[in-house]
């Protein structure tokens, strides 16, 4: 009964609808005053929260000591910007009254009364069910994904020995060494980003800078853009055969030689991305089309849903790719389950 009562005071003019909303939500609901301190719960958080005595442990508390100390600075942030009139949210850590571990994704707002904040309201759900099938998902993709590193470099040595004994010369199974690192190094970048997306910068720098001899022959210009895996993947492959090519035959093979890749946006969300060599030697049309070419030719732009324009200029290689950017985010097998 001093409960009721008690709460009632602290609601008071705020009216019996009112109050009835509070109590129906499925919420932990708080009224906080202005200086910290925890003045009303709504019944759902005394359960939520398995407080038995409310009055005698918890009313005029300052809130965030009521937080372990891993979650406490979030929570007073959080106030003070309440206090300041915004609105934030956070995720935090807060056991219950019985030790319980409980995860609560919390809303925190600003009470005004003609512009000047009077008290803060915080709205905590629960959300540990959700938290542990997030780390538990976490725990398999990160070992499936050292699976994955291990099956590549099996793959690798398996291919290298097999290739060696067959007699085949030493190029082609560079070549094929190479792919594979490629595909590990797209790898790493989506594994670092949970397998959302990678970076277009990462996949460039990690296709192309293995192949340069000096610093200088490569530069590498334009807003960073995220990449869904799979078109990542055929792009980083795409990046690698175009630095194999400028090391064989193009800029990369010359001291002098220079390569600049930029890649920019138009207005009518158009992505083109622009590989030029100079410096190199005299520029010559390939007599046939390797996996290499194809890969450029024809993947890529099957890939992104766009056009790429060789130009075999004897002053320096061309290539340029345009796409719509949308292609660079579309949901595709590769993609995380939500």
């Amino acid at each position: 009964m001093a409960d009721e009562t008690s709460d009632k005071t602290v609601l008071e003019g705020a009216g019996a609808y009112f109050l009835s909303v509070v109590e129906a939500s499925p919420d932990c609901i708080r009224v906080i005053s202005a200086d910290g301190y925890l003045e009303y719960m709504n019944a759902q958080g005394k359960s939520l929260l398995e407080i038995e005595d409310f009055d005698g442990r918890n009313r005029y508390r300052y809130w965030p000591d009521m937080w372990p100390p891993e979650s406490r600075d979030t929570v007073e942030q959080a106030l003070h910007a309440a206090m300041a009139g915004n609105a934030v949210a956070f995720r935090a850590a807060c056991p219950t009254a019985k030790g319980s571990v409980r995860w609560w994704d919390t809303t925190v707002s600003p009470i005004l009364e003609r512009g000047r904040v009077i008290r803060v309201l915080a709205t905590s759900r629960d959300v540990t069910g959700e938290r542990l099938a997030e780390s538990h998902r976490q725990l398999l993709v990160n070992e499936l994904n050292h699976r994955v590193k291990n099956t590549l470099a099996t793959v690798q040595s398996i291919a290298n020995q097999s290739l060696r004994n067959a007699g085949v010369e030493s190029s082609v199974r560079e070549a094929l060494e190479g792919r594979l690192m490629a595909i590990a190094a797209t790898h790493n970048v989506l594994t670092d980003q949970n397998w959302s997306a990678a970076s277009l910068r990462q996949i460039v720098d990690g296709s192309v800078t293995p192949y340069r001899t000096y610093p200088a022959q490569l530069t590498i210009s334009g807003d960073d853009l995220k990449v869904s895996p799979k078109p990542a993947v055929v792009m980083a492959l795409a990046f690698h055969e175009l630095a194999i090519n400028a090391l064989k035959y193009g800029a990369l093979s010359a001291p002098d030689g220079h390569v600049d890749i930029h890649w920019s946006v138009d207005p009518d969300d158009q992505l083109l991305i622009e590989w030029a060599e100079r410096g190199g030697p005299t520029v010559r049309p390939p007599e046939r089309r390797g996996f290499g070419s194809r890969i450029v030719e024809m993947a890529l732009p099957n890939e992104l849903g766009g056009k790429v324009a060789l130009d075999y200029r004897s002053d320096g290689f061309r290539c340029s790719i345009r796409s719509p950017l949308s292609a660079l985010d579309k949901n595709d097998a590769f993609m995380p389950l939500a």
